[in-house]
């Protein structure tokens, strides 16, 4: 299968994923080797996206976080797998934009960056307002546009980093709930529903779960 074809229209801002058999077996192949070698990503990036993974879901005594799952492994073989030339592109653009900031806000590189000062640059990007987040949105779909005619076209380092973090949010969470781990052994699993009943409390239908499926 050429996995290429299976999500074309998925864009670097994307919060969001559609389950298809191609992403999901992706997801599913991913361990939590301490050791990450990514294929997309270069050895630096993997190390920014490792940690910015486990910072958005991290793990505690009971539930097992993003990293453990293999959350980080799945996000940089989708990007490499599944996304158009022109995605990856905008993709590798917003890293080497997240590199210059990183470099500018703590003189160092981003291999050498801590947990810690990932944090500091997610609640930078992220802890925005309505208005900040929708001009966020409107500059970076102004450069998707002029991409698309001239591949030349360069993006503003803000709104790269912006657009990075977001899709970074949606897709950790996305690929934590939808791994077999937790969708089995931490959510409401029931793969062959049986009656429905109606208004009914979620702590009487599930212990309060939400349902992986």
């Amino acid at each position: 299968m050429d996995r290429r074809k299976a999500l074309k229209n998925i864009g670097l801002g994307a919060g969001f994923l559609v389950a298809t058999p191609t992403v999901l077996s992706i997801l599913q192949s991913c361990t939590s080797e301490p050791e990450f070698n990514p294929v997309f990503l270069s050895k630096a990036e993997g190390h920014a996206l490792r940690r910015i993974v486990d910072l958005i879901i991290p793990s505690d005594p009971e539930v097992p976080g993003a990293i453990d799952v293999g959350v980080h492994e799945f996000i940089d073989s989708f990007w490499n797998d599944v996304i158009p030339e022109e995605t990856q592109a905008q993709v590798r653009m917003a890293f080497a934009s997240l590199s210059e900031t990183f470099k500018s806000t703590f003189d160092k590189e981003l291999e050498a960056g801590k947990p810690e000062e990932f944090d500091q640059l997610l609640g930078n990007y992220l802890a925005v307002s309505k208005d900040e987040q929708e001009a966020y949105n409107r500059k970076f779909g102004e450069f998707s546009q002029a991409f698309q005619k001239d591949p030349s076209t360069k993006i503003d380092g803000d709104v790269a980093c912006n657009a990075l973090f977001t899709q970074l949010r949606g897709m950790t969470v996305w690929g934590w709930k939808n791994s077999e781990e937790i969708g089995e052994n931490v959510l409401a699993y029931d793969p062959i529903p049986g009656q429905q009943k109606g208004c009914i409390s979620v702590t009487e239908a599930t212990g309060g779960k939400a349902y992986a499926i």
